[in-house]
């Protein structure tokens, strides 16, 4: 892997990551428990790391001489979310655990559920798999540490989908996949 890719994916990365962990803040010292299940903060957290990841891409392209294969284009995607990913999941796993009450924390898990069911509800769910979804939110726990890694790496398999796009636009057709 070439070296400007990965300095340039890790920093980029970095700044991302600290990005998120200051909208996480944001959303911590909110006094509305529903701003983590809030759309329109997920659209742009999500608006964002594409935006930081298309930029690390074409710093990348710009630095090897405007020639970027589609490998090369996905990994500067990928190691700027990846990146972010790790620091963002490791930040909210400590201040969830190390500064939040139990109030605060049920509160949100209790907003998360509610979200879930009316997302269900709104795509014609029937009763009985809504009745199954609310059973196992009993045992749900999105603030420990197996819950917080399987939700880390399934948004980011969600961002390499979204990266692979992205690298199929941006790369030179010249050259190799």
């Amino acid at each position: 892997m070439n070296s400007i890719i990965k300095r340039n994916g890790f920093f980029i990365g970095l700044i991302l990551g600290l990005i998120h962990i200051l909208i996480t803040c944001y959303l911590f010292f909110s006094q509305d428990p529903n701003a983590f299940t809030d759309l329109k903060i997920g659209m742009l957290k999500i608006f964002i790391s594409i935006l930081f990841g298309i930029i690390a891409l074409l710093i990348v392209k710009h630095k090897m001489n405007n020639l970027i294969g589609f490998k090369d284009a996905f990994t500067s995607y990928f190691i700027v979310n990846f990146v972010s990913s790790i620091l963002s999941f490791l930040f909210f796993f400590v201040l969830f655990n190390s500064f939040s009450s139990d109030v605060k924390r049920e509160n949100i898990k209790k907003s998360m559920v509610e979200f879930q069911i009316k997302t269900m509800k709104q795509n014609n769910s029937s009763d009985i798999e809504i009745a199954k979804v609310r059973e196992s939110f009993i045992s749900f726990n999105p603030f420990s540490f197996i819950q917080g890694f399987n939700s880390t790496v399934k948004y980011l398999l969600r961002d390499s989908l979204i990266g692979l796009i992205v690298a199929l636009i941006f790369r030179n057709q010249k050259v190799p996949l």
